[in-house]
């Protein structure tokens, strides 16, 4: 298993560079910065290598008025969807909340319709941030525990030291993450023609990785009858 000591080896070695250079500190630095990077891309293009986290989460009945809030995960990089559940704990039982537009609400209705007339069948949920608000609120005699189904994108774990595993799906090929090092440790040369030339074999390897990734998402191949012409087969 490659580690992140195999990533500083390949980046001095494509700077020409050695520890001298490329210090191990700044180098921990770079990769973090490039580990995150990779993985907003890859969730920006849809794919879901990035790591998705089911979690479930208890709701509160807010006073009369309010609305039913909770915060994301502290490991939430980003929102894939949220499932709710009023009725009971059964996972057959979980709807899909759509997001809704502060801006464009239906029927011009206010927020504070929506937390006390929204139906419980067709949950709705306004993203603010760190926090989002579910539509209707929870009231008594809805089901609270573990109401709130999420499903997110984890935070990558940053490095600390050379010794840390590359972990999936970074370990596919970790000289994704070197080539933006060299880019990062260019930069900070004041190097921007060398810079520009690693970033450019970062983002060409970043674009090859979610073409390979995103895979599931291509439609299922579909079966076609063989046409051997009028002469049959020919040899």
């Amino acid at each position: 298993m490659a580690t992140l000591s195999n990533v500083i080896t390949f980046s001095r070695a494509q700077a020409q560079t050695d520890s001298n250079g490329l210090t191990d500190a700044n180098a921990i630095i770079f990769a973090n910065s490039r580990l995150v990077d990779f993985h907003r891309q890859l969730i920006n293009s849809g794919v879901d290598a990035s790591q998705l986290q089911e979690a479930y989460c208890d709701a509160v009945i807010p006073t009369a008025g309010n609305g039913t809030t909770l915060a994301y995960p502290t490991d939430c990089l980003a929102l894939k969807t949220i499932e709710v559940n009023y009725q009971n704990t059964n996972a057959q039982d979980y709807i899909r909340a759509n997001q809704v537009d502060v801006a464009n609400l239906s029927g011009q209705n206010a927020f504070s319709y929506l937390r006390q007339y929204a139906s419980t069948q067709s949950p709705q949920f306004d993203d603010r941030g760190d926090w989002y608000e579910i539509f209707p609120a929870f009231q008594s005699g809805n089901n609270t525990s573990q109401a709130i189904r999420l499903f997110y994108y984890l935070k990558p774990t940053e490095y600390t030291s050379t010794g840390d595993t590359i972990s999936y799906p970074e370990s596919i090929d970790y000289r994704i993450l070197g080539f933006g090092v060299c880019s990062d440790y260019y930069n900070s040369l004041n190097k921007f023609e060398e810079a520009l030339a690693f970033e450019n074999k970062y983002q060409d390897r970043v674009k090859q990785y979610i073409s390979t990734l995103g895979r599931g998402s291509s439609q299922p191949i579909q079966p076609s009858s063989l046409d051997v012409g009028d002469n049959g087969w020919q040899f």
